[in-house]
């Protein structure tokens, strides 16, 4: 007890001693205070007013006047800091430990130069080591001032601002001016009366608006901890012309979009890595959005996850995405780069899904799923679905943007695409009966939708195996005038069998060529060939029409499509009259190398309508070798109106023919 006393007072004498020396001799020491300081941290303090001190029940309390520290050499500015007078208060136990604690700063009309430069150096840091967390010794607790000027320079990030601040009964006041990320930025805010610089539990109101090129924010809620961001609770709205631009505020990539507004809750805990923006709502285009987005902050990059919900999704809005919107010279594919440089700005893993589409009505889409995931500039959408036409096309698309040029892959797999529902503007379709199937494979190199396609290799297929189809689109193709005519007279549309329907490409570099393109049904056999350049966006195919009722006025004739995707041309060959081979015989040639026969082994059994002609067509390709071989006359392949009535009158109703051989 006794010890207690004698160091208590030895403490208050202490302490009575600096209080009768700070209110008579402080004015001694501003000499050796400005050199201290000048020789310890290579700048020049000057203090050129009084400097005395101020009352106080607290802690001690100076006060400085006509106060400037100079700036490193390398600063563009000659002083980091000036002000007319300085007001601080100094918590003295820390002092013992090297650390200076200001519990209170009142600034009297400041002016502060903040900058870094090229090489990151920042002229508020006196050593390297105070770039570490707790470097530095110096901790300022809250802040206030009078009239404030403070300019904020970073030549890595091509910023460049000017803030005017003031100090009101209300609170603080301010605007900024200048350039952020090399944008035009403006922004005012309102704060409250005292800025708690490190206080890591008392929130500090804010109520702010800026706008960074065409990217416009307003932020209402509080900070704690203004220093370093350690705690945010925000109500937050952002509006822009594309969620692009967000790169330029934020630093972290987003794609593409239509014009967008946003509102939602950011939130950061207290002493925490993790950021929400919570509970978020808002349109893009005419398309609706909501969900909730987490960044983890504490790793390489950011990591963004959730989930983004849309009732009603617009398709022109993803138009974007993939540089459609972009007008073009020539061609119709998308020709519009992706930044792929942004992709190492963040990962992800959020998955997207819209209830509805709003479309073209020609353009049966239904609705959107996916879940894209971003791991080291290598985008991928697994799983990705669209409904179309009552089926669903999934799969995966994976583009790697560590590739120069992008490395992309599609794997899709058609499913049940319902044939009216396919053509859902025409009338005369509606009475079809059949499941569309089919896969999508390819690979390809190039930084946009374009270059992708025009160096794609793999494979196409689709079929239709059995179903019905209206006669009159059938007689339509066939090129039949006289069917067509007398369909439409007698309204005659009653559907017609399909026995099959396959389209089947190899692409290679860019060229699509087929293997196979059939479509056969009890009315007319149509048998396609020809390739699809995708990268000169050029066609070159012929569709051969047999029809299978000869009648009369029956045309029979080829037809070319050629010309541009923006330009197509389609004739017929006016030329060529009578009958060819069917088709079906040359798919039968190639049917081993079908991309879609594993798939109608595993969704139909043997006895299906498309195996069953695979197979008559290459029994029928068989005998034709055969038969050549040997020197026979191959069988006509029409027959006669006056020969069918002959049959019809004995009885005999003539069996359909099996087509020849198509000649190679």
């Amino acid at each position: 007890m006794r010890a207690l006393k004698w160091t208590g007072g030895l403490i208050l004498a202490l302490l009575v001693v600096l209080a009768l020396f700070i209110a008579f001799g402080l004015s001694t020491l501003k000499g050796p205070i400005e050199r201290a300081v000048s020789k310890s941290s290579g700048r020049e303090l000057r203090i050129e007013g009084a400097f005395r001190p101020a009352w106080s029940w607290v802690h001690p309390r100076f006060r400085a006047e006509k106060v400037s520290y100079a700036n490193p050499d390398w600063a563009g500015q000659d002083y980091m800091f000036q002000a007319d007078a300085v007001e601080v208060s100094i918590e003295l136990l820390p002092l013992l430990a090297g650390r200076v604690i200001l519990p209170e700063v009142h600034l009297q009309r400041p002016v502060i130069d903040l900058e870094i430069d090229e090489q990151g150096r920042k002229n508020w840091l006196l050593t390297q080591d105070q770039h570490r967390e707790g470097g530095s010794r110096i901790s300022i607790k809250a802040l206030t001032f009078d009239d404030a000027q403070l300019t904020y320079s970073d030549d890595i990030r091509d910023i460049d601002l000017v803030a005017q601040l003031s100090t009101t009964n209300d609170g603080v006041n301010g605007t900024a001016k200048g350039t952020y990320h090399g944008l035009p930025a403006t922004a005012q805010a309102r704060g409250g009366p005292v800025i708690a610089l490190k206080d890591a539990d008392t929130p500090y109101p804010l109520d702010a608006a800026a706008k960074v090129g065409g990217t416009a924010i307003k932020a209402k809620g509080t900070i704690t901890n203004v220093a370093q961001l350690s705690g945010l609770d925000l109500a937050i709205e952002l509006k822009g012309q594309t969620m692009s631009e967000l790169y330029d505020v934020l630093g972290i990539a987003f794609p593409e979009t239509t014009p967008y507004t946003t509102r939602g809750r950011l939130v950061l805990a207290k002493g925490d890595n993790h950021l929400e923006y919570d509970k978020f709502t808002g349109t893009v285009g005419e398309s609706d959005i909501a969900g909730t987005l987490q960044f983890e902050l504490g790793g390489k990059r950011a990591f963004m996850h959730g989930a983004v919900d849309s009732k009603l999704l617009n398709l022109a809005d993803l138009g974007p995405l993939v540089g459609t919107h972009e007008p073009k010279e020539s061609g119709v594919l998308p020709d519009m780069p992706f930044d792929s440089d942004r992709w190492d700005s963040i990962d992800a893993d959020v998955r997207i899904n819209a209830g509805s589409i709003k479309r073209p009505k020609q353009l049966p889409l239904e609705h959107l799923s996916t879940r894209i995931q971003m791991r080291d500039k290598v985008l991928t959408l697994e799983p990705f679905e669209f409904g179309l036409a009552g089926g669903r096309i999934a799969g995966t698309i994976k583009m790697d943007g560590q590739k120069d040029p992008i490395a992309g892959n599609v794997a899709l797999r058609v499913k049940d695409l319902d044939l009216p529902e396919f053509f859902p503007t025409i009338k005369e379709g509606q009475d079809s009966i059949g499941n569309i199937n089919g896969l999508i494979e390819l690979t390809g190199r190039g930084d946009s939708v374009g270059e992708l396609l025009g160096t794609s290799n793999g494979k196409i297929g689709v079929y239709l195996d059995g179903g019905k189809i209206s006669k009159f689109m059938m007689e339509l193709v066939a090129m039949d005038i006289w069917g067509v005519a007398r369909t439409k007279l007698a309204h005659d549309n009653k559907p017609v069998d399909i026995r099959c329907a396959i389209g089947d490409f190899t692409a290679k570099d860019g060229v699509l060529t087929t293997n196979a393109f059939v479509f056969d049904t009890q009315v007319v056999n149509v048998e396609g060939t020809g390739s699809v350049n995708l990268k000169s966006e050029s066609m070159d195919l012929t569709l051969n029409p047999h029809p299978k009722d000869r009648s009369v006025a029956s045309l029979n004739s080829p037809l070319y499509i050629k010309g541009t995707f923006g330009e197509p041309k389609v004739a017929p060959d006016w030329k060529k009259m009578g009958a060819r081979g069917v088709g079906a015989v040359a798919m039968g040639l190639l049917s081993p190398f079908l991309a879609v026969l594993p798939l109608m082994q595993e969704g139909k059994d043997k006895d299906s309508p498309c195996q069953a002609l695979i197979a008559e067509a290459t029994k029928s390709a068989k005998e034709s070798k055969a038969d050549a071989k040997a020197g026979k006359a191959r069988p006509p392949t029409t027959v006669s109106k006056k020969q069918e009535e002959k049959k019809a009158a004995a009885g005999k109703t003539a069996p359909p023919i099996s087509p020849p051989a198509a000649s190679q």
